[in-house]
């Protein structure tokens, strides 16, 4: 299974995964939509990366219920139709804080902030791509490992929302069998640090392998095309994400 001339989505293009990924899919020959909260960052990401002009921005909001319906419908509609595969990086780890730390408010926050967004997208791409066979919504649930290892306790926020977000495929996959639908939903579950292109530190001055995001983004085509449905995907580490990369080769 290829990408070639497959339709993409990629929600949250701009981040470290995100524009990882736009440009695996680019130079893969998908015809890949991108979204993001300011054109004015997109169109730097895309000189950072070397995106091809074939890539297009979409403007999107899902802060609410009514947003996220919307503007599914939009990106679907500027797709014409053609949707096919849905990569679903929303969402931004709060840090800052341990669990001993973080307050009710900031639980709160991280949930209306963080989860909810992610969630309302995949909830309407799943009901939009239903019934089309083959299709797939793949959510990065970024990193577990956040907060769960010595050393990283202020990423509790990290591990918050990302277990938030595993469940939720596994609930949607039992939505999804109770309903018949043939679409399906698997995640990324990445443990380690991605940085930016050629840079060796995440935006957290978290130590990342120098172009980890180009080598997870092989995986995450893995998952796009298919061959992980169903599934959550633990990405523990760089060669991990290489060889689930191998799969889409």
């Amino acid at each position: 299974m290829s990408l070639k001339d497959k339709t993409v989505v990629v929600l949250g293009a701009t981040g470290n995964v995100g524009a990882a990924v736009v440009e695996f899919f680019d130079k893969e020959g998908a015809l890949v939509f991108g979204t993001s909260r300011s054109k004015e960052k997109f169109d730097q990401v895309r000189k950072e990366y070397g995106w091809s002009d074939a890539v297009t921005y979409v403007d999107s909001d899902f802060s609410s219920d009514e947003a996220a319906a919307e503007s599914a419908k939009k990106i679907m509609d500027a797709t014409d139709g053609k949707l096919l595969y849905v990569v679903n990086n929303i969402g931004f780890a709060t840090v800052g804080k341990s669990a001993l730390e973080a307050t009710s408010e900031d639980i709160l926050s991280m949930t209306t902030n963080e989860f909810l967004p992610s969630h309302r997208a995949s909830r309407e791409f799943i009901k939009l791509l239903g019934d089309k066979e083959g299709s797939t919504v793949t959510i990065s649930s970024g990193g577990l490992g956040h907060g769960l290892q010595p050393g990283m306790s202020k990423f509790y926020g990290g591990s918050y929302k990302n277990v938030m977000l595993i469940n939720s495929v596994s609930c949607f996959n039992s939505a999804i069998v109770d309903d018949g639908l043939k679409v399906s939903v698997c995640s990324a579950c990445i443990w380690f640090g991605v940085s930016r292109k050629g840079e060796e530190k995440n935006q957290f001055g978290f130590p990342s392998e120098t172009d980890s995001g180009e080598k997870l983004a092989s995986a995450f085509a893995t998952l796009a095309v298919g061959k992980k449905a169903g599934e959550v995907v633990d990405l523990k580490s760089v060669e991990v994400a290489v060889e689930v990369g191998k799969e889409y080769e």
